[in-house]
């Protein structure tokens, strides 16, 4: 069962108050608005915070974000296109992510196959796996219907530099 808004609220605050952190109003204000997004960058964080209110400074919600990100309740991703993202962790399990590098989309998913080559190969080079990402990036269907030039909102992407396919 999947934490409630209000229960990821309260554990993030726990846990920032575990630290040392004091708990101003705009720092609750940046933690609650940051919560309510499932990825977001950080200039969208700010423009969300100063529609709630326009006196929380850009320095105190990039220092707030950063202290989710020590207590583990955000993770920052980047996905080569564009500025970085944030996620919220605390009520998901893990999960990978699909990116149309034209639009921004991002897709969550969860493949079992997946899980188990990357099983695979972990022990087969015997490593003992702590962490991993899987991000894949891709044009979606929408975007794939639009004409070449108009597909690109954000930049045409950067040539993509593997260093190992292991398969």
């Amino acid at each position: 069962m999947s934490k409630s808004f209000e229960q990821r609220l309260e554990q993030v605050e726990q846990q920032l108050k575990q630290q040392g952190v004091r708990l101003t109003a705009e720092r609750r204000t940046v933690v609650r608005r940051a919560l309510a997004f499932l990825h977001f960058t950080a200039e969208e964080l700010v423009k969300d915070v100063h529609k709630a209110d326009s006196t929380i400074g850009r320095a105190t919600i990039y220092r707030t974000l950063a202290l989710l990100q020590d207590v583990g309740m955000i993770d920052k991703h980047d996905f080569r296109y564009g500025p970085p993202n944030y996620e919220v962790m605390s009520a998901k399990s893990h999960h990978d992510h699909l990116m149309c590098v034209a639009c921004g989309e991002i897709i969550e998913f969860q493949e079992p196959r997946v899980e188990a080559l990357q099983e695979e190969v972990v022990q087969r080079f015997g490593y003992h796996l702590v962490s991993h990402t899987h991000k894949l990036y891709g044009v979606c269907r929408t975007c794939q219907r639009q004409p070449a030039k108009a597909r690109w909102v954000r930049q045409p992407p950067p040539p993509l530099h593997v260093e190992q396919i292991v398969a």
